[in-house]
Parts: structure tokens; sequence; C-alpha cells
């Protein structure tokens, strides 16, 4: 854990022999529930420093701290319980690269035996993000609903989840690193090529996802997972020329009972994405 402050400002340092109090800062409150081995306490300092986090440097040493909590028990161990009445609800933070343009867009999924979920999503500005997001209902209780998407980079802060349904009202602050400008997956020419992340050891790693989609209605026709980031070929088609494909290296770690997932998505027509 302590590899996460190199470089930040801390208590005590020695100085020719001599030791020198360090100029405050606002992460001092998190710094020291970090070294008392509170993770509760330095998930609750990050959420109420964050509006105190004015300049990048400080942004920065935030976004440290953030990694410095998930690292011990991958955020299993954050205290963002969940209702009785929503099931293993994933919150999905997605940047997606086309030919010529970036995107980026947030999906909720989870399980509940209502059909009368709600949600809403406001990013570290205040600005919601859910709003004419409709709500699409499966078997066995499935619920999944997505934004539209977003031409700027989801940035790191603290984003605040309300989930409703009838009477009952879930809400979370959540301390989320974003998803701008990841480069785990890029194009160069026809061909792909994998960077991916560095995660804790406590989180699982990172995998890699391939779709295949009618370009008509975005139906998915094929579907490949693999565990170990290597490319598949993809299989013969005689709708190549009709087939949009997807290549997504995922990240996942949690917050407490919610699941995060952070995917970076390369897609494009399926005969100019090659692997």
């Amino acid at each position: 854990m302590m590899r996460y402050f190199t470089g930040s400002l801390l208590l005590l340092i020695s100085v020719s022999g001599r030791a020198v109090i360090l100029p405050s800062t606002p992460l001092e409150p998190v710094y020291n529930a970090l070294f008392s081995q509170q993770n509760s306490l330095a998930w609750q300092q990050l959420i109420n420093l964050w509006p105190q986090m004015t300049s990048a440097t400080q942004r920065g040493a935030w976004q440290q701290a953030l990694e410095a909590v998930i690292s011990g028990q991958c955020g299993n161990d954050l205290p963002v319980p969940v209702p009785g009445w929503l099931d293993h609800p994933t919150l999905v933070l997605v940047q997606r690269d086309i030919p010529l343009n970036r995107i980026y867009r947030v999906q909720l999924s989870g399980n509940s035996p209502r059909h009368d979920v709600q949600v809403s999503l406001t990013l570290p500005d205040g600005k919601e993000i859910m709003n004419g997001a409709e709500t699409e209902y499966g078997t066995d209780g499935q619920f999944r609903l997505e934004s539209q998407d977003i031409g700027e980079a989801l940035p790191a802060g603290v984003y605040h989840l309300t989930v409703r349904s009838g009477n009952d009202v879930w809400q979370q602050p959540l301390a989320l690193q974003g998803s701008g400008g990841l480069n785990w997956i890029r194009r160069q020419g026809q061909q792909i090529h994998l960077q991916p992340p560095v995660t804790a050891p406590a989180c699982p790693a990172p995998w890699l996802e391939q779709t295949l989609l009618k370009r008509s209605d975005y139906t998915q026709v094929w579907w490949q997972k693999n565990d170990h980031l290597h490319l598949q070929p993809w299989p013969p088609r005689n709708d190549a020329a009709e087939l949009w494909a997807n290549v997504s290296v995922v990240r996942v770690e949690a917050r407490g009972g919610l699941t995060l997932r952070i995917e970076h998505r390369l897609a494009g027509p399926l005969l100019t994405l090659q692997n």
C-alpha cells in the first residue's frame, strides 16, 4: 500500500538528521486512516475531502489514495451496503473508441424482483447522465439501463448514485477513478494491440471480450471471453460486411456490494478490425 504514496507530502521526513514537518495536505486524514489500516474511514474521508481537491496535483494524489484504499481487498471491504431488493448491482464505465471518434457511456445492471427501478447518476460536477435512460427487464429479475453517448471523458471524483423502487430509495456516494484517456487497447493500421492495466493483486486480472453484432439493429451474433488477454480469430462469416466488431479490455473492482466494471472498447466494422 505504501507504494501509492511515493512523492506525496506526508507528515515527517529526515533532512540532515533532523525531523522536519512538511506542509499539511488536505488528504492527511486519508493517509492517517490508511496507515492505521482503517479502510472504511479512509473511504469516507476520500468522499468528504473531494470538494477540497482544487488542483490537478491534489486530484492526482486523491486518485493515488483511492487506489491504495482499493488495493487491500479490491474494494470488497468498503461500506457500501446494498438493499435486499437489489442484487448484484454492477456499474459499468465505458470508453469506446470508434473510427475518428471517442465516446463514453455508463451502464447499470443487476437483479431485482421489482419492475419499477429508476436510476439517477450524477458526475462529480453535478451533471445528471441518466436522464431519459429506460430500464430494460429480462428473465430472472435482470434489469439494465444505459446512458446516452457522452462526448467528454468520465472524470475521477465522487459520483452520486440513486436507485428508486416504489417508496424505497438507495443512495450512495461513490469514489471513482473515471474512465478518461484509457490506453489499454489500440488500433495500428488494421491490427489490434493490447496494453492491459496493472491491477492490485487482490483484484481479478483484466480480461478480453470480443463481440460481433449486426449493424442493422446491433443484435449480438457472437461473443468470446479470454482470461489471458489473447485475441481470438474472428469466426468465418458470410455476412461479414454487415457486422460490427467490439474488442474490450475489462477491469473489475468492487465498491462494497457494488461491482465496478471499467471497459476500454475498440469498435468498428468487422472488415476493418482484424486481429
